[in-house]
């Protein structure tokens, strides 16, 4: 099922393309713009691997500061029951960047809509891991949650790089006969780290969040290899969805990565892949994360969806 739905600008929505203008990286790739590029990334090492601050001031509440083979995991919103509803949110960022507090405000809206108990882990990330690495401390991190939930009332979640992810685990663990969550709730899911959909081009004077030349380097990283881009536990456009759980996608219009969540929403009709996805007129990737007024209906939208 797809469903467009209109959203009325604002002079917040506005305000947040201006500055997202002011402040893209947008620049054509030239050698020495890729230098730059690649560069910055290997900077990020010694910041990646120091401890992230505890979001607990974000979120307003308690929250744990777990280590799970060494991955830092913050665990909050539990109240002992095994019915409870449980979120695995994985966070976007390019595989190499740390969540901020967009990420926490969310997910925490989220969780306390559904009375949702949240597992946000700092996953590893590029220039020194690959996705390798990540896959074997989720499945560490996926069994600990599975000690206190039932699979059927766990909810994969993500946006963005954490969105693809969270769609390549599930292929994973379907793959290796593993249970599998209830369904999976993806906002503007990076589904396919090439990154150059045949329509890119009439999405980028719209979009100034992302470089799409950067995200291939970023990508190929993340893979390990150009081999691997195509992997479909690094590019989950390539997976075969048959057999996951339900999946439902948020986007924009304006959003990059829409050409490729349409693609993947043709597949899955094609496939009869039990599915949902809302597209937002004249929104940008990543938009439900912002502070705009545009974000709250989106997320209200994620609540009713996940009640049951």
């Amino acid at each position: 099922m797809k469903k467009v739905i209109a959203c009325p600008c604002t002079f917040s929505s506005r305000a947040l393309n201006v500055l997202l203008k002011l402040t893209s990286k947008r620049s054509p790739k030239t050698e020495k713009t890729e230098a730059h590029c690649r560069q910055y990334i290997q900077g990020l090492a010694a910041k990646n691997a120091q401890p992230t601050a505890n979001p607990e001031k974000t979120v307003g509440q308690p929250v744990e500061d777990r280590s799970v083979g060494g991955m830092q995991t913050f665990v909050w919103g539990g109240n002992g029951n095994p019915e409870q509803p449980a979120i695995l949110y994985l966070h976007g960022g390019a595989y190499m960047n740390q969540p901020v507090s967009f990420h926490y405000k969310m997910v925490s809206h989220l969780a306390a809509g559904i009375g949702a108990e949240v597992y946000f882990p700092v996953y590893p990330k590029i220039p020194a891991h690959s996705h390798k690495e990540t896959y074997a401390l989720l499945q560490t991190l996926y069994a600990q949650i599975l000690n206190a939930h039932k699979p059927e009332n766990v909810i994969f979640m993500g946006d963005s790089s954490g969105a693809g992810l969270a769609l390549g685990f599930a292929c994973w663990l379907r793959d290796n006969q593993k249970p599998l969550p209830r369904e999976l709730m993806l906002f503007c899911p990076w589904l396919d780290v090439h990154t150059a959909p045949d329509d890119l081009e009439a999405y980028l004077k719209n979009d100034p969040t992302l470089s799409p030349w950067r995200l291939r380097i970023m990508g190929e990283m993340w893979a390990g290899s150009k081999e691997e881009m195509s992997s479909p536990y690094v590019s989950p456009m390539f997976c075969d969805p048959v057999g996951l759980p339900p999946i439902t996608m948020l986007t924009g219009t304006h959003d990059v990565l829409c050409p490729d969540i349409l693609k993947f929403d043709e597949k899955l009709d094609r496939l009869g892949v039990e599915h949902k996805l809302y597209v937002f007129e004249g929104m940008v990737h990543d938009f439900i994360a912002f502070p705009i007024a545009q974000a709250k209906p989106a997320q209200e939208l994620v609540i009713r969806l996940l009640k049951r």
